[in-house]
């Protein structure tokens, strides 16, 4: 099958010879399993029990036998050789080999360790601790792992254990996958669940399927939407992108999925020992980067000179982060402010003396960080010290490339750029400094980082007066005039007096509300800097969800023809409010609380266009008291009134809502 197919079209195809639940034939090899090797034994289970290649598999009950070739049906683990399970008998030499990463020489305390791996993920389980799973035990035997707990708990796990398989399937279905492979099966589990074509599937046969649709877990073209394409083509030409439309189209979670496979590259690449180096650093004061400096290289000779510590790489890096020109000059100076006044080889002005004092000098005049200094590194650069001496080989998380904001009325340019604002000292004493704003701080990575690319997605970005927000930056944001380009550009800003350009390896995508008042108002000098997309609703996408007769795609659509006949297409409704109704229960909920509600706002004071819309069965003429009628009949509008009514009865709320649909 190839997955140039919908997947959608495959699945029909597929149900139309397979069903969605095991048969009952795998549902008893599943209980025979169980009943040979309860949960609730394993702690008890002995290594003869266990493992390949001494015993009679055909006779005696092995576990790993089960696993590997009694239930294969259950989700297959074939291949490889018998190490795969952590420890076998060597029939060859007859001796017990097994992994190194049980760390020990005698074959039962290895499989002592092996089987309380497998306990604690089974507890963990039991628990609900799915969280936990990917921390518990050896994660290189992976077969060892998720086959069990599949065959313990079929409701929570699916019978997968390759990861790059599970790879594959997630990033088909758009998705990034997670780290480790318990967290990588419950997310395509979770996601698979999701989708109202796999209601009433077991896991199996979503295992069973996937595997018919993309043979191997082989990824032949990933499922993107028209709109992500369209996206994804239009960052080759522009780094400045704004999704518009209606109240529920999707607009941010597109922009989520879309940041998703836009960095998707990059994240799968480690990070380079530079760059864990200079995420450590940055955002340091400078005294930190030096006490850190210190610690961290000159931790076993203790002392050092000036020129030395201008010479460590570590404090190159951050020099470069920072706009000094002359740092032999910079670190000189931070380290007498840092140094207690009563250390007499230091000449400094005791009024210039700032806390925390972390330094000290000698009569030779080399400096050295004291007890109370390395206290404070320990202390307080915790996490920049756990940065610098972790693994090399990391994966990034996708935090760093990206920055998510949400504009509204009151945010200003001192949240976005910069502005000054109190911060305390170690005394509580009250000082102002300039703070860097989200979009600086970004500009800043991005900046540093070149060869990798970095998304600020800027969410109702009509809501605040952009004028201000992006004040002078407005212009430097623009494709041509990004740093590195033609026409680069360079601005003083006004806080810190900082030189200051946008990258072009940074990418700003917003999103905007078509049926916000402010859409009107939309900075002109934003509208020209900007590529915009209109997200439009798609009934199309619910042409499966079918609720007690009611085709919901049918429903959407006629409400929304209503609405752009009155009012205009700018306030239809968007598909995503009703992608996850599945039951009666969640249609009613969604009518009354969330569609009704929207529609209130839209003809407020106009009963009776809203009535036009939903129907005459959701609204009731409002009663007024023939007395009042007459007394006030001079003033009030002569056509009568309506309000929301509720139909409790489920056959009538259905047949008002097939009658909508119907057009009538």
């Amino acid at each position: 099958m190839s997955s140039n197919q919908d997947w959608r079209i495959s699945l029909q195809e597929w149900l139309k010879e397979n069903p969605k639940v095991m048969p009952d034939n795998l549902k008893h090899l599943r209980e025979e399993f169980i009943k040979n090797f309860p949960k609730e034994n394993l702690s008890e289970m002995t290594l003869d029990q266990y493992a390949l290649g001494k015993h009679d598999r055909k006779i005696d009950n092995i576990f790993c036998h089960w696993l590997e070739y009694k239930t294969d049906k259950l989700g297959s683990i074939k291949g490889g050789n018998a190490s795969k399970f952590g420890i076998y008998w060597n029939q060859n030499e007859e001796k017990w080999e097994w992994n190194k990463l049980l760390h020990n020489d005698n074959p039962d305390l290895a499989f002592q360790k092996l089987k309380t791996d497998l306990v604690n993920l089974i507890e963990a389980v039991n628990l609900g601790k799915f969280d936990e799973l990917d921390k518990i035990g050896d994660k290189e035997r992976n077969v060892i792992r998720a086959k069990p707990l599949y065959l313990y708990f079929p409701d929570e796990f699916l019978p997968i254990s390759n990861q790059s398989h599970l790879d594959n399937f997630l990033r088909y279905f758009g998705q990034i996958p997670k780290e480790g492979a318990h967290s990588k099966n419950r997310q395509l589990l979770e996601y698979l669940q999701e989708k109202i074509e796999f209601n009433g599937f077991d896991t199996l046969q979503m295992m069973n399927f996937l595997y018919h649709f993309l043979p191997k877990g082989i990824l032949t073209k990933p499922m993107l939407s028209k709109t992500l394409q369209a996206i994804q083509k239009i960052t080759e030409y522009t780094q400045n992108l704004i999704l518009y439309g209606s109240p529920g189209t999707g607009k941010t979670f597109t922009v989520n999925q879309f940041a998703k496979l836009f960095l998707d590259n990059q994240l799968q690449s480690p990070i380079t020992p530079e760059q864990l180096k200079l995420d450590a650093i940055k955002g340091l004061t400078w005294h930190d980067a030096i006490a850190l400096a210190v610690y961290v290289n000159f931790k076993s000779t203790s002392l050092f000179k000036v020129p030395e510590l201008v010479n460590n790489d570590l404090m190159q890096l951050y020099c470069n982060t920072t706009k000094t020109q002359k740092l032999s000059n910079m670190i000189h100076a931070m380290l007498q402010i840092h140094t207690d006044p009563k250390v007499e080889p230091v000449k400094y002005s005791i009024e210039k003396r700032q806390l925390p004092y972390l330094f000290e000098k000698n009569r030779d005049g080399s400096w050295f960080l004291t007890n109370l200094g390395k206290e404070y590194v320990e202390e307080n650069l915790a996490e920049q010290l756990k940065e610098l001496q972790g693994s090399p080989v990391v994966k990034a998380d996708i935090t760093k490339y990206l920055k998510f904001v949400t504009f509204h009325q009151s945010f200003a340019y001192e949240e976005f750029v910069e502005g000054i604002k109190p911060v305390t000292d170690e005394l509580e004493g009250v000082s102002y400094k300039v703070v860097d704003g989200v979009f600086k701080q970004i500009c800043k990575q991005a900046e540093l980082d070149s060869e990798n690319k970095y998304l600020i997605i800027i969410d109702e970005i009509n809501r605040a007066n952009i004028s201000k927000v992006f004040g002078e930056l407005i212009t430097l944001i623009e494709d041509d005039k990004r740093l590195g380009m033609p026409n680069e550009l360079k601005v003083t800003l006004p806080y810190s007096q900082e030189e200051f350009g946008v990258p072009k390896n940074l990418y700003i995508l917003g999103t905007m509300n078509t049926s916000d008042r402010a859409i009107a108002l939309l900075d002109i000098a934003l509208r020209r800097r900007f590529t915009f997309i209109e997200l439009k609703p798609d009934p199309k996408l619910l042409e499966n969800s079918i609720i007690e007769g009611l085709n919901l795609s049918e429903l959407l659509a006629q409400l929304n023809k209503r609405i752009t006949l009155l009012i205009g297409r700018d306030y239809q409704i968007g598909h995503s409010y009703f992608m996850k109704i599945d039951n009666l229960e969640a249609l009613r909920f969604t009518w009354y609380h969330r569609i009704i509600p929207l529609l209130q706002e839209y003809f407020y004071h106009d009963s009776r266009r809203l009535k036009a819309v939903i129907g005459n069965e959701f609204m009731a003429e409002i009663a007024i008291d023939p007395n009042l009628k007459s007394l006030l009949s001079e003033f009030r509008d002569p056509e009568p009134q309506y309000e929301i009514t509720d139909l409790p009865n489920d056959d009538q709320f259905i047949q008002a809502l097939k009658k909508l649909a119907d057009g009538k």
